[in-house]
């Protein structure tokens, strides 16, 4: 199947057809973006809901009218001891805040009391790090499906896993029986992956339910609808728009909504780009947090603006721990400010002075025991050395997270003791 009998299976429309529906009314922009670009960016994205963050600190709201009294139903959390996410430390740098976007649904005036927590079905184990609770037929599932959105049936592809052979198999378990394990539970070797390979596409289904789509050769789109790296914001918007019709069936959702998520910068003064994703914007205001923490689907162009990659998000979510009483922002600013957080950043939170933004989200690390609410606040931090090729004027934003739970849930409050996590 050529690239453009994909299109054509694909239901992709012709441009005119967007165009017409770019005349719909569009929302106002928020009073508080500034920025040029962004706010040619937030009028586009308007017509898909838009909601981007930069915000202003949210508008004080009443407490959550929940008893302080614990419910015995719900089990205590447990906080990480550390913020996993790779080397370095969870910062953005930017010459503003207004630059760095995304359209995270929350928004300070929700009157949310209660959110859902998550146990995350994927453990690892044993000194070598075996994950834990794979779920094959979950992951054959979402393969098939993610296929079926391009057109794609069992039939027209070639299935394989990552288990291993015998002889490595046999490494392994020497290796372990050496280090004194006597509990080796066949479930270690449970293959992690699942591969798929079609005419033209590629599928690629890992243990965490993430699915990549490669397409080969890549998908071309009208050239008024750019998706390189080097699109700005207002491009992107515009391609949304496009992208949401023509791709609905790739999408599965009844009211898209686009994330745009992005503008930082390297050290040399070059703005990196954005991702375009999507999320399901119908439902209830936890509905739609849930939406964009765990159910988007992403694209990617190369170079020349085709469509080369989409990957769609579906993590395990059976396993609801219940719904836990949250504490507002104004409150997990409190505890921000008396050290209560948990960072990547190395040095401490400078002051409440230097708070620039706030957002609610989940932290869904694939090595998180569970999927819970955090308030994450974006930091100006001074005290992080400047490389010798920073680009004049560049500032650094960090990410200090506080537990949106509230705190009869947690076994402990964090507290910052000198040294990052």
């Amino acid at each position: 199947m050529r690239g453009f009998d994909l299109l054509d299976k694909m239901g992709l429309i012709e441009p005119a057809y967007v165009e017409a529906a770019e005349a719909q009314p569009r929302r106002r922009p928020p009073v508080w973006l500034k920025w040029g670009a962004a706010a040619a960016c937030l009028a586009l994205l308007g017509y898909l809901g838009a909601g981007l963050l930069p915000q202003d600190s949210p508008e004080t709201i009443p407490a959550p009218s929940s008893s302080p009294t614990r419910d015995p139903d719900l089990p205590l959390l447990t906080l990480p001891d550390t913020l996993s996410g790779g080397m370095g430390f969870e910062g953005l740098m930017a010459y503003d805040i207004s630059e760095l976007v995304n359209n995270n649904p929350w928004t300070g005036d929700m009157n949310l009391t209660t959110l859902p927590v998550f146990r995350n079905p994927i453990t690892y184990e044993t000194p070598f790090h075996m994950p834990v609770g794979t779920d094959l037929e979950a992951m054959h599932s979402l393969l098939l499906d993610v296929a079926g959105r391009f057109g794609l049936e069992e039939a027209d592809l070639t299935i394989t896993d990552n288990a291993y052979d015998e002889q490595h198999k046999a490494a392994i378990l020497e290796q372990m029986e050496q280090a004194g394990l006597t509990d080796i539970r066949e479930e270690y070797f449970t293959p992690t992956r699942l591969m798929a390979e079609g005419d033209e596409a590629s599928i690629d289904v890992d243990l965490n339910m993430v699915a990549a789509i490669w397409l080969d050769p890549a998908l071309p789109l009208p050239a008024e609808y750019p998706l390189s790296r080097y699109a700005s914001c207002e491009e992107l918007a515009r391609t949304a728009q496009y992208l949401s019709t023509a791709y609905a069936d790739v999408l599965g959702m009844a009211q898209p909504v686009a994330d745009i998520s992005g503008g930082d910068y390297s050290f040399s003064g070059q703005q990196i780009g954005y991702i375009l994703s999507f999320y399901e914007g119908s439902g209830s205001d936890t509905d739609r947090i849930l939406a964009y923490n765990f159910r988007q689907v992403s694209f990617y162009g190369n170079d020349e603006g085709e469509l080369y990659l989409v990957r769609v998000r579906w993590p395990d979510l059976s396993q609801k721990l219940g719904d836990y009483p949250i504490i507002t922002a104004d409150q997990a600013r409190e505890l921000l400010t008396e050290g209560h957080y948990l960072t990547t950043v190395p040095c401490e939170m400078p002051g409440e002075e230097y708070i620039r933004k706030v957002e609610l989200i989940y932290r869904t690390g694939t090595e998180e025991e569970c999927w819970m609410p955090y308030y994450r606040f974006w930091v100006e931090v001074n005290d992080i050395p400047e490389a010798s090729d920073q680009a004049p004027g560049l500032k650094t934003y960090g990410a200090y997270y506080v537990p949106a739970v509230a705190e009869e849930y947690l076994t402990e409050l964090p507290l910052w003791d000198g040294s990052f996590n």
